[in-house]
């Protein structure tokens, strides 16, 4: 096997290629790096592609188009480290016959992972119990409260990797999860976590905890607006993980500058946040800086297992369990 590798050398490619993985990947065939500091160039990927069977990209890597196709004559495989690869490969790619695999899949797993933490970190009021015994010293009373998952109407908008992970997840809370997808629920599904399909309008109106897992593509831009959000009931909590343009976030804005719902905002439309946006201002909003996954310590795991599925199926033809078809690819999001 030979390989582009073609992240550049800073602190996230030691994330990826640990000094093990780094000698892993050097063991399993020819390895052509990125040996400076930032990105190559499209020509320099033509130049250094032309003879690879596999193209190793992360965030910022060059994209596999037409034109450096048309110069990686011998590339059977494009392993993409990170999730999304709507940003990475464009549809000729699949109709040249090359396949494509990504950690989608562990970032599936990691992000329904982080958006339970959100969930019990806002139920529980973790953040300011935290803040208030370090910095007030002050201990519990009576009048203080919080909340868990128990008995909890919570509803899933969208039913991809992350979404179906999450439902998984939540059949261990005792929980009533209701489910907003265009698509039919997996019968296997429904049965073994007890799942119930609903309208997107009745997920917002009835839920106590609505999470966001749905990609942003031309057709979900501001898919949540002031209609739905002000459907939202009191006490509820919002969280979102997705994408911050599902969400009309001026809409989102006002609703939440009424004090009647919660909301764990983990991405937004743009970022990073303006430090004038009005969300730092709202108590009733905790905000994270898109860390909702993967955890970084999760990249060197993919780099090992993506590295070794490409090296069984380039020379052994070995299946693609992270394969990212083309028509799952149409509908990732689109950074």
């Amino acid at each position: 096997m030979k390989a582009l590798i073609n992240l550049p050398r800073n602190p996230v490619f030691d994330t990826f290629f640990t000094p093990e993985n780094i000698a892993l990947a050097e063991s399993l065939g020819e390895m052509v790096w990125n040996e400076g500091e930032t990105q190559l160039s499209k020509a320099e990927v033509m130049e250094k592609i032309a003879d690879c069977d596999v193209y190793v990209t992360g965030w910022g890597s060059q994209k596999l188009d037409a034109e450096v196709l048309s110069a990686a004559k011998k590339l059977k495989l494009h392993t993409h480290l990170c999730g999304s690869v709507s940003a990475f490969d464009d549809p000729c790619v699949w109709d040249a016959g090359v396949k494509v695999i990504s950690g989608n899949r562990y970032f599936a797993e990691s992000v329904a992972e982080g958006t339970l933490g959100y969930m019990l970190s806002a139920l529980r009021d973790i953040p300011y119990y935290t803040h208030r015994t370090k910095t007030q010293r002050v201990w519990r009373s009576d009048a203080d409260t919080n909340q868990g998952l128990a008995g909890k109407k919570i509803g899933i908008v969208s039913y991809g990797a992350i979404g179906r992970h999450m439902a998984r997840i939540l059949s261990a809370f005792r929980t009533d999860v209701r489910v907003y997808d265009i698509k039919p629920l997996p019968e296997a599904d429904v049965k073994a976590w007890g799942l119930t399909q609903v309208s997107l309008e009745a997920i917002f109106a009835e839920c106590d905890i609505i999470t966001l897992h749905t990609p942003l593509i031309s057709a979900t831009y501001h898919m949540v607006g002031r209609e739905l959000l002000s459907k939202i009931k009191p006490g509820a909590l919002l969280v979102n993980t997705s994408r911050g343009a599902v969400i009309d976030q001026a809409a989102l804005v006002e609703e939440l500058e009424t004090g009647r719902f919660r909301a764990f905002l983990d991405v937004f439309e743009e970022e990073p946040v303006p430090t004038d946006n009005k969300l730092f201002d709202l108590p009733n909003v905790m905000m994270i800086p898109h860390m909702g996954g993967p955890t970084v310590d999760l990249r060197q795991v993919i780099t090992h297992d993506l590295i070794l599925e490409s090296k069984a199926f380039v020379e052994d033809g070995g299946e693609l369990p992270n394969e990212i078809t083309k028509e799952m690819a149409s509908t990732m999001s689109v950074h």
